[in-house]
């Protein structure tokens, strides 16, 4: 559904006209209310109308008047942020009804819009034949999702803002949203692609708001599963590879359970959600599955029996999810509580840095790294009605994200990791010594984990902020809407992170330094061993206790303050909404005195920090005006404009890191892959865009928007060079550089439901060109200098690797009502829905080795990202049938299809080739030629079942933490058929 939009905020508003029916005279001082509430408001001179601070959801408004019969308008759908418009003509007494109800239909245009706002209602992600949040959010115009990562209008991944009930609930770390939301919790999506009003922050691309449900004025509850076992195979068949109604068990299973209702009366409503989610394959690709059986290397003497099915072994994950809201309506006061919690759990062999990947570790599937997270959000608001024209708003909120990777079986006790002893007391018996692991099994050259190795390294973050957030709102005559508000984000972050190869080479130091006497010269002791090591902490002592803030290695406590002043101002048919916004930002760290000169900060020889080389970052402060206006032709064509400047400060991943990291880097050599810089500036946004929007006839509009955007101060790799008189060489940093401008078009249509038919449908036209994609995209050329010396730093604008040319949706959804005939197709309905894009660039290369892993290995043939992935298509499916059971009570049966026609769409490709059958390595005489030619046929064999069917090599070199890439999962191809079962009980 696309809207365009006046206000964004928390709540919404209803506003109208009360007149008598015949004569078009107003009735003064007429009652409208929205039943099952306080809210209400009265009728003016003129007969007008407003109810402010409603809750996103679908109401019914009744009016009344002394003398005229009443009347009740049902299906009043409330969007937060936005005003709807609901008119009312009266009848006097002498009619013969007493009441009158009609249930209204969605509007098709907005004439209070200024900019393009779209919204997914629970409604509408209801009858979706898609789960999942960022599924949702790539139906969206202006939305790219790809490695499973959404970037909207050319943005990085980290300038998109995510919300939760006016909350920001951003990852300030990494990017991203930092709390997981269950789809069946959700009143409301909104996705703003920029426009948005003074009122939020924080994001230069986008704004991802979500609204959660109410409670009812009436109890209900709902119970819902949903499995892809659709032949009910036993957990004993779950890896036999084979097919049942053309799909394979990926096993999955979800569990919904929701509850909603008053409490007391209606003036305390409650709504709960609880959620199970458990699939055996995070992310289903269409492995062929490998049957080499026993492969014997007669070189090293080593044997695999290389058998390995199409769904990985231990891939799962688990993850429960509860959410809440309670609401006190006890007008004029009213307070909101919204809380929810998930925790997850899951095995990645990707994350290892010992051997990475699915066919490494096959001989050692029981002890792969394991990985917990929790998070979740909790916040109060508080909501005063002085008057019909007058309130203010006070919130505070609390989130957290904790994430833990760890060996399962030692968990915690790092310094542990390779020891012997330690690992026979958790059963595995393997150590060749009491400090050295078994060793890696090679054969024609691949190496595979020893049952019992330990593949582990160890990582802890903790991220806490505290929300606080105030606001009022006044309006001044009809023409004036006024709100004045500010926010603070106060943040404490903590990590802790070693690798698995520093992790297992500490325990044998560290053991044979603490038999040596205590005056013994040689003796280095425990905590100088791991700082020089490099582990990366702030926030957590070396023993992984918290620890305060201060000191090289104190907690990072960032703060972020603004404040917003914004008109709405309205003159019959033309809508202004003008606002200014102050940024203030403070990201709480230190920076060298003299870059130049490292070794004032940091003792060349020990390491050691020395605290008069450092000095605080300074405070960023910014101001930026936003504007947006429409105009109503008529009632059926609206058009909008906005100019707007963002500011936002970039992920502080990009200006984090422990000290003895640092130290470790710039004492360790040239190439640092993923530096910081500790001075990371914001990035500013200059955007405009316009549009309009057409009704066409009583049944669709559709809107287009066109856009333009300059972003600047984006974060780039570079080489800060040195003293020549400092001991230190040039090393690696972060800062301030890239650039990038987008130009696109988007064309959105909706339509009301007519002869059963509903259709929606968008596509977008995107131009996204700069100077890097990703902050790490000069790495290759940074560290890999011409002569050894010279480094050339060419500012080349191409296309950015996350860029669609073309990408659109087409929904259609077919469906009998509760009353239609025949009788036993009622309620029973189809939804298909059709997604394409135009595929992504890419830069073709060349170049020893694989060019995946290291980008000093590649060159390239043509002009950066000239080359595109193969287009994308993709048709999802939903069949549905409601049954009354009993009374109350029914049944929802679906069957849901991803990937109907089981389509191979090809999402990234190898760069030697630009395809995914073949990597360039075996076939060519200066690479893998002369491997086939020693190894024979079993190494052709083992590479293709490996590097290519499983495309393994490429899957650790792009999922092991490249900087730039946190967030992503890349994958070569897009999801295969998957046929899921569902069944919801509702009360």
């Amino acid at each position: 559904m696309i809207i365009p939009i006046l206000l964004f905020g928390q709540t919404g508003k209803i506003k109208g006209k009360v007149t008598e029916l015949g004569t078009g005279e107003p009735l003064i001082g007429a009652n409208v209310i929205i039943s099952g509430s306080s809210l209400g408001g009265a009728a003016d001179v003129n007969g007008e109308y407003s109810i402010s601070n409603v809750e996103a959801g679908v109401y019914e408004v009744k009016a009344s008047f002394v003398g005229f019969q009443s009347k009740s308008i049902s299906n009043i759908r409330v969007n937060a942020g936005l005003t709807i418009e609901v008119n009312f003509e009266l009848a006097g007494e002498g009619f013969e009804v007493q009441e009158i109800s009609v249930i209204a239909e969605r509007p098709l245009v907005n004439k209070f819009a200024t900019n393009a706002n779209r919204i997914s209602t629970s409604e509408d992600i209801d009858a979706l034949p898609v789960r999942g949040v960022n599924e949702i959010l790539s139906l969206t115009a202006g939305v790219t999702v790809q490695d499973n990562a959404v970037f909207i209008r050319g943005g990085r991944l980290d300038e998109v803002g995510y919300y939760l009930e006016g909350a920001s609930i951003t990852d300030p770390v990494l990017g991203g949203r930092s709390v997981n939301i269950t789809q069946d919790a959700i009143e409301e999506i909104q996705v703003q692609s920029g426009g948005y009003t003074a009122e939020y922050g924080g994001a230069n691309s986008g704004i991802v708001y979500t609204q959660i449900k109410s409670g009812t004025p009436y109890w209900n509850a709902s119970l819902e599963y949903i499995t892809d076992n659709i032949t009910f195979k036993g957990r004993s068949d779950r890896f036999d590879g084979e097919e049942r109604l053309g799909s394979k068990w990926y096993g999955y299973s979800d569990m919904i359970g929701t509850i909603s209702g008053p409490i007391y009366d209606t003036k305390i409503k409650f709504f709960g959600l609880f959620n199970y989610n458990y699939t055996n394959d995070k992310n289903p690709q269409p492995y062929p599955g490998i049957n080499l059986g026993l492969i014997n290397d007669p070189t090293t003497g080593d044997s695999i029996n290389l058998v390995y099915p199409t769904t990985p072994y231990k891939y799962s994950a688990e993850t429960m999810t509860g959410t809440a809201t309670l609401t006190f309506d006890f007008n004029p006061f009213i307070f909101r509580t919204v809380g929810t919690y998930t925790q997850e759990e899951d095995f990645d062999p990707f994350s290892s840095s010992r051997n990475a990947g699915n066919i490494a570790n096959i001989l050692n599937v029981d002890r792969i790294q394991k990985q917990e997270r929790k998070n979740g959000a909790f916040s109060i608001k508080g909501t005063h009605i002085i008057n019909s024209n007058t309130f203010y708003e006070i919130s505070g909120g609390y989130s957290f994200f904790m994430d833990e990777q760890f060996d399962p079986y030692l968990k915690d006790n790092v310094y542990l990791y390779g020891d012997s002893v330690a690992n026979a007391n958790v059963g595995f018996d393997v150590w060749k010594s009491e400090s050295a692991p078994p060793d890696l099994l090679n054969v024609y050259g691949f190496t595979f984990n020893p049952w019992g190795d330990i593949t582990s390294g160890y990582s802890k973050f903790k991220r806490e902020k505290i929300n606080l957030t105030g606001a009022l709102s006044m309006d001044f005559g009809k023409e004036h809407s006024i709100k004045l508000g500010g926010e603070v984000q106060l943040f404490t972050l903590r990590q802790f992170v070693i690798t698995n190869e520093d992790a297992r080479a500490l325990s044998g130091l560290i053991l044979t330094d603490s038999r040596l006497a205590d005056n013994d010269p040689s003796k280095v002791g425990r905590d100088q061993l791991i700082q020089g090591k490099g582990v990366n902490n702030y926030g957590y002592d070396l023993d992984l206790n918290e620890v305060g803030t201060g000191g090289p290695n104190g907690a990072k406590k960032p703060v972020f303050i603004s404040g917003y002043i914004q008109d709405k101002i309205e003159y019959n048919n033309l809508i202004i909404n003008a606002g200014l916004r102050f940024d203030y930002f403070d990201i709480d760290n230190q920076q060298m005195i003299d870059p130049f000169r490292p070794e004032k900060s940091i003792d060349y020889n020990t390491g050691e920090y020395i605290e008069k080389g450092w000095e605080d970052v300074p405070t960023f402060k910014a101001i930026s005006p936003r504007l947006g206006f429409s105009f109503a032709v008529t009632d059926q064509t609206v058009f909008h404009a906005q100019y707007g400047k963002f500011v936002q400060q970039t992920r502080l991943r990009d200006a984090y890191q422990g000290f003895y990291a640092t130290a470790e880097n710039l004492r360790g050599g040239f190439n640092i892959p993923a530096p910081v810089g500790f001075n990371i500036r914001p990035t500013r946004t200059t955007q405009y865009e316009v549009g309009f929007t057409q009704q066409i006839g009583d049944f669709a509009s559709f809107d287009i928007t066109g856009y333009y955007k300059d972003v600047l101060d984006q974060i780039v790799f570079d080489k800060q060079f040195t003293d020549t008189k400092s001991p230190y060489g040039a090393y690696s940093i972060l800062r301030n550089g890239d650039f990038a401008t987008t130009k696109g078009l988007e064309i959105s249509f909706n339509m009301r439901r007519v002869e059963r038919f509903l259709v929606n449908a968008t596509i977008t036209f995107n131009d996204a060109q700069g100077t890097g994609s990703y902050p790490n995209s000069n790495n290759g050329i940074v560290n890999a200098p011409l002569d050894g010396v010279t480094i050339f730093e060419p500012a080349y604008v191409a296309p950015l690797e996350y860029n669609n040319s073309v990408r659109g949706n087409l929904s259609i959804d077919y469906r009998f009502s509760e009353n239609d005939s025949p009788s036993w197709l009622q309620e029973f309905g189809i939804s298909g829905l059709i997604s394409f894009n135009s595929g992504h660039p890419f830069t073709q290369g060349k170049g020893t080795g694989d060019l995946e892993v290291d980008a000093r290995d590649r060159q390239p043939v043509e002009a950066l990202n000239t080359s595109t992935t193969p287009s994308i298509f993709q048709m999802d499916l939903r069949i549905d049938k409601t049954f009354n059971i009993y009374d109350k009570l029914k049944a929802n049966v679906y069957v849901q299809v991803i990937n109907l026609f089981d389509t191979k769409n090809i999402e990234n490709v190898f760069l030697r080739t630009g395809v995914t059958e073949d990597d360039g390595w075996l076939n060519d005489p200066s690479q893998g030629g002369p491997e086939v030619e020693s190894k024979g046929q079993n190494y052709v064999d083992m590479y293709r079942a490996i590097n290519l069917d499983y495309y393994e090599q490429w899957q650790v070199a792009n999922q092991t933490g490249e900087i730039g890439r946190n967030l992503t999962i890349p994958v070569f191809y897009g999801p295969p058929r998957q046929i899921r079962l569902g069944i919801r009980l509702e009360y």
